[in-house]
C-alpha cells in the first residue's frame, strides 16, 4: 500500500514543489500544492486537467479522482494534475491540509511531558 502514498518531490522540468505519488486508481500522479476552490476547479477541468479530492491517511493522504458523485462532498480539499510553470525565486512550503503538521494527532498514551 506504500505506492498510493505521497511525497514531496521537485518538478524535473519546472522546478516547482510538487506531490507525487499514485492515485487511488493506482495511476502515477503528480499534483499541484495549492487547493481549489470550486471557480478554480472548474476552471482547471475546462483547461483539460485532471482534479483530485485528497483524504488523510496517517502522515500523507490518498487521492481519489474527483466525478460528479463526489462533486457534492462537504468541504473538500481538491488539488489539481501538475502542470509546469515558471519556477518561483522564493522557497515553496507545502500547505499543511489537515493541520497538526500533517502528522496524526498524539495519542492519550503519549509519554510527552511526563519525567523520566
Amino acid at each position: 500500500m506504500s505506492q498510493y502514498l505521497f511525497s514531496a518531490i521537485d518538478c524535473r522540468n519546472c522546478g516547482n514543489l510538487i506531490w507525487a505519488g499514485h492515485s487511488s486508481t493506482a495511476i502515477p500522479t503528480k499534483l499541484d500544492p495549492t487547493p481549489l476552490n470550486l471557480l478554480a476547479e472548474i476552471t482547471a477541468k475546462v483547461s483539460g486537467l485532471r482534479t483530485y479530492q485528497i483524504h488523510r491517511l496517517g502522515r500523507t493522504f490518498e487521492a481519489t479522482p474527483r466525478v460528479g458523485a463526489r462533486m457534492w462532498a462537504k468541504n473538500p480539499i481538491v488539488l489539481a494534475e501538475h502542470q509546469c510553470r515558471d519556477f518561483g525565486l522564493f522557497a515553496q512550503e507545502l500547505p499543511d491540509y489537515f493541520g497538526n503538521g500533517g502528522f496524526p494527532p498524539k495519542s492519550a498514551t503519549s509519554t510527552d511531558g511526563i519525567p523520566f
